[in-house]
């Protein structure tokens, strides 16, 4: 990550390097890179991009606003096999099963998240360590109902899904306000157009992990906008949004939450720009180390110690491999 104004990234060897007014204040080996996410103004050199190039590393610029406003990467892969029945499988039975197991996971993280919060408030809170296990068994029977639809080509089960997928995250975020210091000024998940620090967070979150889902999506071999559950529109990757749903919440939520519970962050740490929330430098560089980091530790799935960055390529592989139909697919959560 790099992160300030009037910084230049350049080549030394086979070194990125990082200056600030001529001199040179960090270094890297392009080979050690998976990505390098840049914020804020600043300049990048030609030849320091044709060396994260030839090291198969992306360049990820976000705006104040934590959106991906471009992106930048090596040659495409030679995956024509691979997109072929991204394509096919949009009109048959594939598409509803991957939208299927995308929902299920999210909305089984939400469930798991959700009773994280309760045992961890049971006893000083216990009302409303209550009220969280009540929401939780409200979003329980909708997972039962995801489970009963039938797998249909998407556009024939979209909606369905959609709306079960829409009543568990309002569950969800309600529950949500009950935890968060009301001074915040948290009144339940906006959207983009963030008014509190809380969704201003969020959806910064959400960006950089955008960045992280397109790599690994990239890496699969996949076409980044041929997703299932999200509709096509213009410019919108949408097989990177289906695969995020799957990480919004152990990897930002969690972060997020613990950074406001724990005071890290204050309302000082927001003001209010172009009619948007806007954080602060310091409150900024905190959530993209704490995201970075997450990323970097390890989490136990199935026995197996794995990086959280190499479970999100991990999972982008097993689409592709379900897509030409060598493996299964089951989407990620963690059980409470």
């Amino acid at each position: 990550m790099i992160d300030g104004y009037g910084k230049f990234v350049g080549k030394r060897g086979n070194q990125i390097v990082v200056k600030l007014k001529g001199k040179i204040i960090d270094y890297f080996l392009a080979e050690d890179l998976d990505q390098v996410i840049i914020t804020g103004k600043g300049a990048i050199g030609f030849d320091a991009l044709n060396l994260l190039a030839e090291n198969g590393v992306d360049l990820i610029i976000l705006n104040w606003k934590g959106e991906v406003s471009s992106r930048l990467s090596f040659p495409e892969l030679r995956t024509v096999s691979t997109r072929r029945e991204q394509y096919l499988a949009y009109n048959d039975h594939r598409s509803g099963y991957l939208s299927k197991q995308f929902v299920f996971a999210k909305i089984k993280n939400q469930y798991a998240i959700l009773g994280t919060l309760a045992k961890a408030r049971a006893e000083n809170n216990p009302r409303l360590s209550e009220k969280l296990v009540r929401s939780r068994e409200k979003i329980s029977k909708l997972l039962s109902k995801i489970q009963k639809i039938e797998e249909k080509p998407i556009d024939f089960i979209r909606n369905e899904l959609t709306g079960l997928e829409g009543n568990a995250s309002s569950i969800y975020w309600n529950s949500i306000i009950n935890i968060i210091d009301p001074d915040l000024g948290f009144s339940g998940r906006s959207g983009r157009r963030a008014k509190d620090g809380v969704n201003a967070m969020l959806n910064y979150g959400y960006g950089i992990l955008m960045g992280e889902v397109w790599r690994a999506v990239y890496y699969a071999g996949l076409d980044p906008y041929g997703g299932f559950l999200h509709v096509d529109r213009p410019g919108r990757p949408s097989l990177v949004l289906d695969l995020m749903e799957e990480f919004r919440q152990q990897i930002v939520d969690k972060v997020v939450f613990k950074l406001i519970n724990k005071r890290m962050v204050k309302r000082e740490d927001f003001s209010l720009q172009e009619n948007f929330c806007r954080l602060s430098d310091k409150s900024r560089k905190l959530l993209i180390s704490k995201i970075l980091e997450k990323f970097e530790s390890y989490i136990r799935v199935k026995n197996i110690r794995i990086k959280w960055s190499d479970l999100i390529i991990k999972q982008a592989r097993q689409i592709a491999k379900f897509l030409r139909e060598e493996d299964e697919y089951n989407g990620f959560f963690l059980r409470w």
